[in-house]
């Protein structure tokens, strides 16, 4: 590596590491650096003021760090040519969708092959989580239920429109506990009615070896196709999340650091 990344690779690990004071030699051992190359990094970072240093040999940090989109160059060019592949392959629009606060946003998508079949949603669209349709349910079945309580008014959720102009009907907080519950351990989900747009879609969610969320990828056709093609839709999608969380696993073992000794989950401001 060079001295960037492996600036960045001790700064991931800190971050990482939760707000416990770190000993220095751990941090050496795990990123496997040489003690004089990291007190280099760490004389750096505490001259800027991100680190506190202490007469015992341990740092403690004075920063946040996480990536709001956290994928590599590498990966993000292979999800363009995956969401491409299939794109073409089932003649539908393939989108790639990320989360930001209580909103989804597309990230990246692929026209649909009918320039008479509108999809509203573009690159940097964005659409409310409390519309409870697939994609919504994927990522909020991915968290605790306390947390959903404590980020959202769990009364607040609602079902997809299916009429333009109109508001879907209102969810209870138990009928959302209950969706969610049962979708917990699924990673394909589907809206086969579809919107009010007349626009239906077929999703899964891609994950980080640790099981923290990443994105979503989706299928978008118009509801006016036969829908005989779940299976192939489902196959395909699956097949995409295999290949890209092997790749994260392969980017994670190789760069992406976990401390052995103050684990806790990552906090980014």
């Amino acid at each position: 590596m060079n001295p960037t990344e492996r600036t960045l690779q001790v700064l991931e690990y800190i971050m990482a590491a939760g707000p416990t004071p770190l000993k220095q030699t751990d941090i050496a051992q795990a990123c496997g650096l040489a003690p004089s190359t990291l007190n280099r990094i760490l004389k750096s970072l505490s001259d800027w003021g991100y680190l506190f240093r202490t007469s015992e040999k341990f740092v403690v940090r004075n920063f946040r760090l996480e990536r709001n989109v956290p994928m590599s160059e590498a990966y993000l060019a292979k999800l363009d040519s995956i969401i491409h592949t299939l794109g073409k392959q089932l003649n539908v629009s393939c989108e790639v969708v990320v989360v930001a606060g209580h909103e989804l946003l597309w990230h990246s998508k692929t026209d649909h092959p009918d320039p008479t079949i509108e999809i509203r949603a573009r690159v940097g669209f964005r659409r409310s989580l409390y519309e409870f349709d697939a994609l919504s349910k994927l990522y909020l079945s991915r968290l605790e239920w306390s947390s959903i309580e404590a980020q959202f008014f769990t009364d607040g959720f609602f079902e997809t429109p299916k009429v333009r102009g109109q508001t879907g009907a209102a969810l209870t907080t138990k009928d959302v506990k209950r969706h969610l519950t049962t979708s917990k351990d699924e990673v394909f989900a589907a809206d086969l009615q579809g919107n009010h747009v007349g626009i239906r879609r077929f999703a899964t969610v891609i994950q980080d070896p640790r099981g923290k969320f990443l994105h979503l990828i989706s299928l978008a056709e118009s509801v006016d196709k036969v829908c005989d093609d779940i299976q192939v839709y489902q196959d395909a999608l699956l097949d995409a999340r295999t290949k890209l969380s092997q790749l994260v696993f392969d980017e994670s073992s190789a760069t992406r650091l976990q401390p052995k000794h103050h684990a806790k989950p990552m906090r980014g401001g």
